[in-house]
Parts: C-alpha cells; structure tokens; sequence
C-alpha cells in the first residue's frame, strides 16, 4: 500500500513539475520572439514568481533529502541569490530552481515537453511573421537576405532550431534509423540558407557528426580515435569555455593570426577584450552591463549605420558568465556540469556528453548557455534519466544509458 501511494506520488509530482515548467516555457519563449510586444511584461514577471514559488514547494513538500543535498542546494541558492541581486540577471533563480527541483521528474518527459512546446511557438511565431501579424526581422547583407522568421533576431532563431535539433535527436536516441535525421539535415539546411548563422551551422553539424559516432560506435570499434573522441567528450565544456575566455584575455590586433581569427568570428575576440578590459572580473559579478545588439526594435541602428559604431554585445555565453555573473558562479556551474558528464561516461553513457559537445561550441559564440528557452538540457542534472537499449544494429544489445549510479560494461 505504501509503495502505491509513493508511485503516485512521484507521478503526480512529475505532472505537476511539467506542468509549471511547460507554463514557464511558453513565457520566455514567446517572449523570444517578437509576439514580445503583445505579451505583457508583468504577465511575465508573475509567471517568473509562480514558476520560483511553485518549484519551492515542490522541493521542500515532496523531496525527501539527505543533509548532505540539503547543505548543496541551500549553498547553491545562496550563491545564485547573490549573483542575481548583483548582476539583476532575475532569470537565473527560475532557472536554478527548474534544475533541483527535476529530481524524481523523466529527463525524456522534459524534453518531450520542450520540443512541443518551444517547437508549437516556433511554428506559430513563423506563420505569423508570414502573414504579416508579427514583424520578420530581416537583414541584407553581402551573404544574402537574413530572416529571424518571427523570432527578435536571426541567431536567435537559428539557436532556436540547433536546440530543437539537440532535444529531437536525443529523443531518438531509443530506436534510431537513419530516417529519423531528415528533420536534423533539414534543421542544418534551414539555419545555413535563412540565417547565414556560421555558429549553429557549424554546431548543429558537430551535432549530427557526433551524434552519429555514438550511435554507430559497435560497428567501427576497429577506428581507434573513436573511442578516445567518446570517453573524453566530458572535457568539450572547460576546454571551449577556457579557450574562448583565454584567446578574448590575449587578443592584439598586432598578431595576424588572432587578428584574422576575430574577423572570421566577427570580432568576437576584440568584443570580449573590451568587456575584460572596462569591466574586469569579480567574485559575485557586478551590475547589469550595458549592451547594445540588433536584435528586435534595434534592427533599425543596423540599417542606418549607427550599429557600426554603437555595437557592443558579449556573445560568448562563458565570458558573459564569467564578467556578469562572477567566477565563483561561473567555476561552479562549468565544474558542475563537467563533473555530471563525467560520471555519465564512466557508466558508458556518451549520449549527453556527445550532445553537450556540440553545445560547448554553440555556447562559445551565443549566449544562450543558462537559457532555458534554449538549453533545457542544462536540466539533466537531477533528473532522472533512461535506462533502455538501442536497436541500431545487431551488436546493439547493451544500454547505451544507464540508470544513474549503475555500471555497464561496455566492451
């Protein structure tokens, strides 16, 4: 009897953490797109307090915790409060709170929930735009036309469709076939032709490359870089953050080769000096920094000419961490989630270290890292994650995930 009344609790627990966490979704999605002017930004505001108050109390009613987690999340919450009434990022408590709270809550059930959702108001952003209800923003440039199809700006809807991508292919991850990475391919077509996006075009490829490699790994044991490339994928995270941060720290225009490096990144380096430079790093972060981008109404300082000198926007979501929101914060979140990948590949799982490899790479040009309307998968962390076997191949009859804490042997 006891054991029935704790499985519906953990069901009715899960429901009601989709539920909120699908409701916090389709706020700062829509407001990602430029449906943002018909939204209200107290709506928002509110749905924010809902979303922190409710994942409270799921977290204090419902988890049954050792003093160990209590004194982690309390020191957590803590630090991230800190960082919050610092840097004004007001985002980052929701977020947090989304993460412990994902405890006893199917990691493949949260992915559902963001593909369907995200993907719904993608669609009708895109409709829209089309029929000329919201704005497309478009630029012209010496690439072609670039389109944002509803969404405030062009990268962010090309960030969009690699995450969509990312949760799509992770999904399928359970009988895969090689159909299944039409929509994928597609994705790669439609960033590279519509957003002219180098970023997520070269990421989403990494992805589909990557994620291929993983799935496929039986049949090629005899190609000897594919194991290493698999066992150390954990490492993508501090390798990316740490090579980003450091060539923004030493950029000179006087050497040629960083010099044509930040052309080819679109002066990225020189952009991340900047900030260094006027803002420095601090231990709790520090005020909320001015910017100036093209996304949404500033499309119009793009066309006029004034963007070109008014431009300054930290694009890399590691040195945006790092000068916004401190190092401590930052070496806990980066440390935290390499730690999570690590253990997941000493249980022979490489499905999440392959997909977050891609999005090291995305992340060292984006800012969408702690985004949770972009990078849902930042919520893997406590959640509960699937134990099942893949069909691809008649050699594939181990798990390629593992219950958390359970060793397989993958030889």
């Amino acid at each position: 009897m006891k054991r029935f009344k704790w499985r519906c609790l953990v069901q009715n627990y899960q429901a009601v953490y989709l539920m909120i966490f699908a409701v916090y979704l389709a706020s700062v999605t829509l407001q990602t797109t430029t449906f943002n002017v018909m939204y209200p930004h107290k709506l928002g505001v509110l749905v924010e307090l809902a979303t922190l108050a409710a994942m409270f109390g799921l977290i204090v009613g419902f988890q049954a915790l050792t003093p160990r987690q209590i004194i982690g999340e309390v020191s957590l919450l803590a630090l991230v409060t800190v960082v919050t009434l610092t840097s004004g990022a007001h985002y980052l408590l929701p977020t947090v709170m989304l993460v412990l709270a994902a405890r006893q809550v199917s990691f493949r059930r949260i992915m559902q929930v963001y593909l369907a959702v995200v993907g719904s108001i993608l669609l009708l952003a895109f409709i829209a735009a089309e029929i000329g209800l919201i704005g497309n923003i478009t630029f012209v440039t010496d690439d072609g036309v670039r389109q944002s199809f509803g969404v405030v700006y062009t990268t962010d809807f090309a960030a969009h469709i690699f995450y969509i991508c990312a949760a799509y292919l992770y999904l399928q991850a359970r009988r895969f076939r090689l159909v299944m990475l039409i929509p994928a391919l597609l994705g790669l077509v439609v960033i590279y032709q519509f957003t002219k996006t180098m970023t997520d075009t070269i990421a989403l490829f990494v992805l589909i490359s990557g994620y291929l490699v993983y799935v496929y790994r039986r049949k090629h044991q005899h190609v000897k870089w594919l194991r290493p490339l698999l066992r150390y994928s954990f490492l993508t995270l501090p390798i990316a953050s740490g090579l980003m941060i450091g060539l923004s720290n030493i950029f000179n225009y006087q050497d040629k080769l960083l010099a044509t490096l930040n052309d080819a990144l679109s002066t990225r380096l020189a952009l991340g000096q900047n900030a260094l430079l006027a803002y420095g790093v601090k231990l709790f972060g520090q005020s909320p920094i001015p910017i100036n981008g093209w996304g949404g109404d500033r499309v119009n300082t793009f066309t006029n000419g004034v963007g070109l000198t008014t431009y300054f926007f930290i694009d890399s979501s590691f040195l945006n961490m790092l000068i916004s929101y401190g190092l401590l914060f930052t070496v806990v979140v980066l440390a935290g989630i390499t730690w999570f990948l690590y253990q997941r590949t000493r249980q022979n799982d490489y499905l999440l270290p392959v997909i977050m490899m891609a999005i090291a790479i995305s992340s060292m040009f984006d800012q969408h890292f702690l985004e949770v309307t972009y990078n849902s998968f930042i919520l893997m962390l406590f959640a509960e994650l699937p134990s099942y076997h893949t069909t691809v191949g008649a050699a594939f009859d181990q798990p390629i995930v593992s219950p958390r804490g359970a060793l397989t042997d993958e030889s």
